[in-house]
């Protein structure tokens, strides 16, 4: 097999990171692997990489245009404009791969300039499991090659006529990229942890609506630690939140444990902590229920979800509407999750392929190393 040269894109926040990193390792074992990314201290993919021992990764810092990164900084952006910096670098990238991965849509200037060549290959990784509308977008079928998590995401890219010409069901890699044996404590008592995952865009987020009143019915009572871990966008630019409307007395409280984007928000941290998911549409969930556990899903905008694809989420836990709803919810919380222990498991089979003997990034590997030999 030739050795081929692969090119990771690094141009999102850090929680697109363990879906790629671990693949990147395993295709570094027989390819040039390169990371490319902007200027800047990048500790968290540095400290993932160091995670593996035994990688040939180099990571490949780009400048943007310099003006371009001028009005960055006069914006306070935490990252250049994936356009203009496409377009800078467009002739490297271009020149000096056979295969470039996205984690996310931010091709279409690469794309556009390659025109009618048939290299570098575009490679297409997602950044979480399918769920909402977002994870069918029709710009899939720009890419030369997809990866899925399972067959639940190929049967929707079917259904949606989304399916490129190489698709390939592989599992779901993120959980070869992070510790998942390890169980951290955050309290000093052995009541149940609710997580409370609100996500950061406004028509589907609980936060903006009742967010503040959820954290005050958890400060209020006692029977439940809570660890509020929002979506990592929702209090940065993308989600544009300000942490100054939350309580110091909330930071404060013994039972309650606040992060609002750290490292360990995307390394499914406080998903192995919790005991009781609260939430909306976060895809995280996918990964809680890996390990079954009771979920609570707050439906802010009351729409009609029972036959609505993009809520199959709620399928896996009560729905509620209001925080006062909450009381009963979580009483009864872990007497009612029966009911839906199975329809977790299932879910779990349908969204992540698993195999003996070979991890998801192993299989991802193989595939992509196929196909490029092939193409």
């Amino acid at each position: 097999m030739t050795s081929k040269r692969i090119g990771f894109f690094h141009m999102d926040e850090i929680h697109h990171i363990n879906h790629f990193i671990s693949v990147a390792v395993e295709l570094s074992r027989t390819n040039e692997v390169s990371i490319l990314t902007y200027p800047g201290e990048h500790k968290y993919l540095y400290h993932s990489l160091s995670k593996f021992k035994d990688h040939k990764i180099r990571v490949v810092q780009k400048h943007t245009h310099w003006f371009r990164a001028f009005t960055d900084k006069l914006k306070n952006r935490d990252l250049p404009r994936k356009g203009f910096w496409m377009t800078t670098n467009q002739k490297y990238l271009l020149n000096n791969f056979d295969a470039v991965v996205f984690t996310d849509y931010f091709h279409h200037k690469l794309l556009k300039a390659r025109g009618g060549k048939i290299s570098p290959k575009f490679l297409k990784f997602p950044h979480g499991a399918p769920g909402r509308d977002y994870s069918y977008n029709k710009d899939q079928l720009d890419f030369d090659f997809q990866l899925l998590f399972g067959p639940f995401h190929y049967q929707q890219f079917k259904e949606k006529q989304l399916l490129g010409p190489h698709p390939v069901i592989i599992g779901y890699p993120k959980i070869d990229a992070v510790n998942l044996s390890q169980k951290k404590h955050f309290f000093k008592n052995n009541k149940p942890v609710v997580l409370y995952n609100p996500h950061f865009s406004p028509p589907y987020s609980s936060w903006h609506k009742m967010g503040l009143d959820i954290l005050e019915y958890f400060y209020n009572q006692k029977e439940y630690n809570l660890i509020f871990a929002p979506h990592i966008n929702l209090f940065k630019n993308k989600g544009g939140e300000d942490a100054a409307q939350i309580s110091k007395k909330y930071f404060e409280a013994d039972h309650i444990f606040i992060d609002l984007g750290s490292e360990e928000s995307v390394e499914m941290t406080y998903l192995n902590a919790a005991s009781i998911f609260l939430g909306e549409v976060s895809s995280q969930v996918y990964e809680f229920i890996l390990k079954p556990r009771p979920c609570i899903f707050i439906n802010t905008q009351k729409v009609i979800y029972k036959n609505n694809s993009n809520y199959r989420f709620w399928k896996l836990g009560e729905v509620i509407e209001e925080v006062y709803e909450l009381n009963n919810a979580l009483k009864n919380a872990f007497s009612n999750f029966e009911n839906y222990k199975e329809i977790q498991k299932k879910i779990t089979d349908e969204n992540f392929y698993q195999a003996p003997n070979s991890t998801a990034s192993q299989r991802a590997a193989i595939a992509i190393n196929k196909y490029l030999e092939k193409n």
